[in-house]
């Protein structure tokens, strides 16, 4: 039975590969997903969706969906210190897969995106950490492994114009994954017993833990509930660090065997 979880600490142990060994609860990486509207009256405002951040190799990123940008522009992304937090991450470009081949056509790694911050944004800017992300704290699930999925629910934050106060939650479901046409893709399943929410409208972009493995297994895609049972999808993290890689190598190119895709970054975010 798939619950919610308000545990205050989720620290998993977890080696990287370099044989370092730390503790890191995977929820202080997500982010809510809004945008400064150059309204003097309104500012901010939100369609909904989640952002999540990650170390990489020494640098820091965000990841999220392409989606949850809708009317806005890049440039308009508020990406906060903490996950209650006030200062602004200073932005510099988005990446994100495009003119795909083969089996990469149609399928929701189209919808990842991948932001780099401006050089301003050292290691101490954010409080609340990024997820550090190497080939050892990752994983690609099996079907029937428990998940933690973390995120921000629209229908339960609040933008006016003096207050912004995002409600995160943490849902336990488990892979459910069945064969598909998209490599990329996996489902996840939950059953909760009178849930606290209606829909999951805000989840893409959440990031998806597989508590099984011990390790980060995925972004959300989408999502939809059916009175007690919730269903996500998530793109493989095995596929989301084939982009990031790429992206932190400076690569406009790159090839898999799992599939075909190009990565474009042509899009710089200057305000």
């Amino acid at each position: 039975m798939a619950r919610l979880i308000h545990s205050s600490d989720m620290r998993v142990t977890q080696t990287l590969a370099s044989g370092t060994v730390i503790r890191q609860d995977f929820r202080t990486a997500a982010r809510f997903v809004f945008f400064d509207t150059g309204e003097k009256h309104w500012q901010y405002a939100t369609h909904g969706g989640t952002l999540f951040l990650v170390q990489y190799k020494g640098r820091q990123y965000g990841l999220t969906c392409r989606h949850v940008l809708k009317d806005f522009e890049w440039h308009q992304l508020v990406v906060t210190d903490q996950r209650q937090g006030r200062q602004v991450a200073g932005l510099r470009s988005v990446a994100y897969p495009s003119q795909p081949r083969d089996e990469a056509v149609d399928t929701d790694i189209l919808d990842v995106a991948v932001i780099e911050f401006s050089d301003e944004v050292g290691a101490g800017f954010f409080k609340d950490a990024a997820y550090i992300l190497d080939e050892k704290t990752m994983a690609t699930s099996t079907v029937g492994d428990t998940l933690h999925v973390a995120g921000a629910l629209k229908s339960k934050s609040e933008i006016t114009e003096d207050t912004i106060a995002p409600i995160y939650c943490l849902l336990e479901m488990a892979d459910n994954t069945a064969t598909g046409n998209d490599p990329t893709l996996r489902r996840a399943i939950g059953k909760f017993d009178k849930p606290e929410f209606e829909d999951v409208v805000g989840l893409s972009g959440s990031p998806v833990f597989n508590v099984t493995q011990r390790a980060l297994c995925g972004m959300v895609v989408r999502g939809a509930m059916n009175e007690e049972v919730c269903t996500l999808w998530y793109v493989d993290m095995f596929d989301i660090a084939k982009l990031l890689t790429a992206v932190h190598e400076n690569r406009t190119d790159t090839y898999y065997r799992k599939q075909i895709t190009r990565i474009v970054r042509s899009e710089r975010i200057a305000k």
